[in-house]
């Protein structure tokens, strides 16, 4: 991380010069960039040159691939369809099985 550095009143006409110097824009000229320079020269970067690619950002190029989350695994739906059926038939009716089911759920530590 940079340390941080005593830097003297800016005057407004100078703002633009700080601002590029400082990383909040890109520097132009050799004056801003040797500040900029200066400023950040105990920084550690900590990504590696692989994971950026500066081209395609410029060129507007870059896409991030949209990562899918399954949300529900086989399994479960088919539990949601047999707790569906509970909650229409209410207790009358009820298979075995899904009593047994709710009683083990019911019983069951919540550390599990």
């Amino acid at each position: 991380m940079a340390k941080p550095r005593k830097i003297d009143v800016i005057e407004v006409s100078q703002l633009d010069s700080w601002l590029s110097s400082t990383g909040f824009s890109f520097p132009r000229n050799e004056v801003e960039l040797d500040r900029f320079n200066k400023i950040y020269e105990d920084y550690e970067y900590k990504l590696d040159n692989i994971s950026i690619d500066p081209i395609s950002i410029i060129n507007n190029t870059f896409h991030r691939v949209p990562k899918v989350i399954e949300m529900f695994s086989s399994d479960v739906d088919e539990e949601v369809d047999t707790l569906r059926m509970v909650a229409r038939k209410g207790n009358e009716d009820l298979p075995q099985h899904i009593i047994e089911k709710m009683r083990r759920k019911h019983n069951q530590d919540p550390s599990d």
